[in-house]
């Protein structure tokens, strides 16, 4: 199998030569250009030889348009942060116009697609792009001021996220005509320690089907990733996705749990301080672990998330070595 071949049947569920294996990072300072995020990037690829390549920007990329003043890295390992929040008071919510698909960072983040996926051939790895939910956009847009707002000021909040879910859309679907052959659906509010069911479903669910809708009937990958502790597990059941990603070694539930809570594809198996901080045998354990409960089905071996700067580089050869000794 190649590695689209080898990725597509994982997804689909059907028997593969070899689990599939992906990790990715932040390049904080090269992300700052198309160009640099591209390179970067394919660096990364071809240094390990993943399976599964997923473009990583800036995690402030779907909010610069509107408006967000960002203090850019010097370095790689230093993330950008936010000078002031966008959103203040719950009437600027309804001031929140949709924004273009195809200008300014929007617009530079597709012009990183194309030149990614120009220096791929078709049997190379295939791209997910990150693409952030709308609650998550929110949250990134106003911080935790969103949480108050979203207890007393919830019209106002549904005003803005229709307008956030509706710009997700249409950048969604434009991401796949730019050459990405999927999405990283990234959610990082559905969790049981921040909403209770009832809210998730109104500003969770509700929300991330609409800006999916453009992009659930077309036969490209996509991967939710439900972000830290007490996440809505069961929610990904009402998602269009192939694949659930989540922190399965920080918090509930287990890989042998989520095999009987969803019949979706597991994207997942690898712990971020292990990765960091253990050894490469420490690491192989791991993956070899995941891949036992999993018998090697419904399993993509993945990081929970974006995997630290600093991680070893002997951690991330062991684990392509090990991952291409198991059958």
């Amino acid at each position: 199998m190649n590695k689209r071949e080898r990725v597509y049947a994982a997804l689909e569920g059907e028997a593969v030569d070899r689990v599939p294996l992906s990790l990715w990072r932040h390049f904080h300072k090269q992300d700052q250009t198309p160009t640099g995020l591209a390179s970067a990037t394919l660096a990364f690829y071809k240094k390990y030889d993943f399976d599964l390549i997923k473009l990583t920007p800036s995690g402030f990329y779907a909010i610069e348009d509107w408006g967000a003043q960002v203090i850019l890295s010097k370095d790689d390992d230093q993330p950008p942060t936010l000078k002031k929040p966008v959103i203040r008071k719950p009437e600027d919510w309804r001031n929140l116009t949709t924004l273009s698909s195809t200008a300014g960072s929007y617009g530079r983040t597709l012009e990183a697609i194309k030149l990614l996926t120009s220096q791929l051939d078709k049997e190379d790895a295939p791209v997910l792009m990150t693409v952030f939910s709308p609650l998550t956009i929110a949250y990134k847009l106003a911080g935790d001021t969103l949480l108050d707002h979203l207890k007393n000021y919830a019209t106002d909040v549904h005003i803005g996220l229709a307008t956030i879910a509706e710009t997700t859309s249409r950048f969604a679907d434009v991401v796949l005509e730019a050459g990405a052959d999927g999405i990283f659906f990234a959610s990082q509010l559905s969790r049981a320690d921040i909403l209770t069911e009832e809210m998730c479903q109104a500003f969770v669910i509700r929300y991330d089907l609409i800006a999916l809708e453009r992009v659930k009937f077309q036969p490209a990958p996509l991967v939710l990733h439900l972000h830290g502790a007490n996440p809505h597990f069961t929610t990904v059941n009402q998602y269009p996705a192939h694949a659930v990603s989540w922190h399965n070694h920080e918090t509930g539930p287990t890989i042998e749990e989520a095999l009987s809570l969803t019949n979706k594809t597991l994207f997942t198996g690898l712990d971020l301080n292990n990765l960091e901080n253990g050894g490469p045998a420490e690491v192989v354990a791991q993956a070899r672990e995941a891949i036992e409960q999993t018998g090697g089905k419904r399993l993509i071996l993945a990081p929970s998330c974006v995997i630290p700067t600093k991680t070893p580089s002997e951690n991330l050869q062991a684990l392509v070595e090990v991952d291409r000794s198991v059958r």
